[in-house]
């Protein structure tokens, strides 16, 4: 994960005390387009607005470098959380698609918080 943070051109992290609660980075080619990913919390800490603010973190760094597009794939059920940001799902006929080439490579899994 180190690696995958160094790489990306931003990210935000929230912490309660000294413990690591909240997670979200940037993979961007710095002009036209920006991905979200990662952005998790802590299941203890989620509905405490932590996701939000990372999130808010996260587009306004777009802003700020002019990057006008900014896309993510939402797991499951999380679809609604992105749209109160104004993300919009897209059309079906231009749906994300995803090749993993090293299954050992998906080191953390959102869904149980298990990296």
């Amino acid at each position: 994960m180190a690696r995958a943070i160094e790489n990306s051109r931003y990210h935000v992290s929230a912490y309660d005390g000294g413990t690591l609660v909240g997670f979200g980075r940037i993979v961007s080619d710095g002009a036209l387009h920006a991905l979200v990913f990662d952005l998790i919390v802590h299941p203890s800490h989620q509905r405490r607005g932590i996701g939000s603010e990372i999130l808010t973190q996260l587009l306004a760094f777009c802003r700020k470098e002019g990057i006008p597009d900014v896309q993510l794939f939402a797991a499951q059920g999380k679809a609604p959380f992105y749209e109160r940001h104004g993300f919009k799902e897209r059309p079906g006929n231009a749906p994300g698609m995803e090749l993993l080439q090293d299954e050992s490579a998906d080191a953390c899994e959102p869904a149980t918080w298990d990296c």
